[in-house]
């Protein structure tokens, strides 16, 4: 039987690893059901993300033969704040090497890491998230000293039939988002709206410009909506994977941001700009359309969602886990 010392722990060595890497994450997506798949394209703009160094952030194990068998990223606050230092710890061990340890070599590396770029006298935290049906996973999580601590649900809406988009003030519009000259207040507007919200981290320029040259990002799916004095109050991003959807075989996009402004709530705003992007997906050829969304949003994003046809499609859970000092 094979155990966490029969394999050897590897850094990262660039697009070398990249095939290897995409081949596991899809070989244990594919064992738990999972429908999402990730790609060498994919993961090299991950890995390109502002903040996150995979030299040292993300951690290999591999077999005798060279094959990677197990792999772990951290993702580690930029910006902490006063009351603690989170990292957010992803790991994946090929489905016949579960339970021979590589979960706890896993679950090592990472908290040695976290510990190495945390500033001192914060409590060292941890955050990983689960799809609510995988029961091994969850009892894993939970003999690691991991507790859930929210909920959250992906919710789905047929895009058949007609799309209305309600009314704006005068001398308001809806319009794409400009990468270049919006930047800087899309960003200001995006951490306004998301300020209150559980777990929210500023975002920054740079974020905002890595998520804007992704390769499946267009920008007439990125919408926002300006005030008659040029302020930008609401916005909402969707996107369409193609890949996604010629394996599967389907016609979906997500929206992947909403929000609006504080100061501006309660007027309508969102949900006009969420039937916006819809109707955008519609023209696309898209069929079905799906949203992510926090149960306990203070927002009352999951009431509008249900109020204009979404249903929930399934459940996750974010875990926690304090260190010891």
């Amino acid at each position: 039987m094979a155990t966490a010392s029969t394999f050897r722990e590897h850094t990262y060595t660039g697009e070398a690893d990249l095939d290897a890497i995409a081949r596991l994450i899809n070989a244990c997506r594919e064992a738990d059901d999972l429908d999402s798949r990730t790609s060498v394209r994919d993961l090299r703009e991950a890995f390109a993300s502002p903040g996150f160094d995979p030299d040292h952030d993300l951690r290999l194990w591999k077999d005798v033969q060279g094959n990677v068998v197990a792999m772990a990223t951290l993702w580690h606050d930029s910006q902490p704040n006063e009351t603690e230092f989170l990292g957010s710890v992803y790991f994946n061990v090929h489905p016949h090497l579960r339970g021979d340890g590589l979960e706890d070599a896993a679950m090592i590396w990472a908290e040695q890491r976290l510990r190495e770029v945390s500033p001192e006298g914060l409590p060292l935290v941890f955050h990983t998230g689960c799809r609510d049906k995988l029961s091994d996973r969850k009892k894993l999580l939970r003999q690691f000293g991991f507790t859930p601590i929210r909920y959250f649900y992906e919710l789905k809406r047929s895009l058949e039939g007609d799309i209305a988009v309600p009314s704006l003030p005068n001398g308001w519009k809806i319009r794409p988002v400009d990468a270049n000259s919006d930047a800087t207040a899309w960003v200001a507007m995006f951490n306004q709206s998301f300020v209150d919200h559980w777990n929210h981290t500023p975002m920054t320029l740079e974020e905002f410009h890595h998520y804007t040259q992704s390769a499946d990002y267009n920008p007439a799916l990125d919408l926002v909506i300006e005030t008659d004095e040029g302020t930008l109050v609401t916005f909402c991003y969707s996107a369409i994977d193609p890949d996604y959807n010629q394996r599967l075989g389907r016609k979906e996009g997500y929206v992947c941001l909403l929000g609006t402004r504080r100061g501006y709530r309660r007027r309508g705003l969102a949900r006009t700009l969420l039937m916006a992007g819809l109707q955008r997906l519609q023209a696309r050829g898209m069929d079905t359309a799906t949203i992510g969304v926090d149960a306990e949003n203070p927002s009352g994003a999951f009431a509008l969602y249900k109020s204009v046809g979404f249903s929930e499609d399934f459940r996750s859970t974010v875990y926690r886990k304090v260190l010891s000092p």
